[in-house]
């Protein structure tokens, strides 16, 4: 079995496309949107069909705004993750100090 760093170098971990929230919430709230999002270019349709083209270039942008929002939190909180194992897998622990670094006493 390849480990994690090698599938994930040789393509064969996408965690962007890979990812689905299991929240109950997320999929409720997303169903909700997609009903009110196709409703709304329903009435745009009626009113004008060329403002659907504009209406969804506008959408477009912005989700594309919001990907890379959003692989920027995943690259921020990786490296912070990172930094953490650094912390604890370098944090000098002896049995004099083990108390103090471990529980903040004094």
């Amino acid at each position: 079995m390849n480990s994690i760093l090698n599938q994930l170098y040789n393509g064969q971990i996408y965690p962007a496309e890979q990812y689905r929230p299991l929240l109950k919430e997320y999929k409720e709230i997303h169903e909700q949107y997609n009903r009110h999002y196709k409703i709304f270019i329903d009435k745009i349709k009626k009113i004008n069909p060329s403002l659907e083209e504009e209406f969804t270039a506008i959408l477009d942008r912005q989700l594309h705004a919001s990907s890379l929002e959003l692989s920027q939190m995943f690259i921020d909180g990786f490296r912070l993750g990172a930094q953490m194992m650094i912390e604890v897998f370098t944090l000098n622990i002896t049995p004099q100090n083990k108390t103090k670094l471990l529980f903040g006493m004094q």
